[in-house]
């Protein structure tokens, strides 16, 4: 499915966190993966890494605060989905991802 690019930010997005969180996990996928968007597949499964990559690369700059990206409750829980697949699925653990994103999340 086709959807039109957005239009670069005017502003640099107020979340880094979250932009720095999905970006990590872009690069840890990507290193094997390709991206593909398995809900558009039939019997697709969307705890596949291909479909967690596919995510990070869709939501990234959707993070956004214009007006024109993804609310930040949305792109919250896909980061969290993401997150917890990559848990149960070995790539990382609870504990490592706790200490790896708190400093990412943690206003001064």
């Amino acid at each position: 499915m086709y959807q039109k690019p957005l239009p670069k930010p005017v502003n640099k997005p107020t979340d880094q966190g979250s932009i720095r969180a999905f970006t990590h996990y872009k690069e840890l996928l990507e290193r094997k993966y390709t991206p593909k968007n398995h809900t558009e597949i039939q019997g697709g499964d969307p705890t596949h890494p291909e479909h967690l990559l596919w995510m990070c690369e869709h939501c990234i700059p959707r993070i956004r605060d214009d007006g024109l990206g993804f609310a930040p409750e949305k792109y919250s829980r896909w980061l969290g989905y993401i997150q917890g697949c990559l848990i149960c699925q070995g790539f990382t653990t609870v504990e490592a991802e706790r200490d790896r994103t708190r400093p990412w999340f943690t206003r001064e």
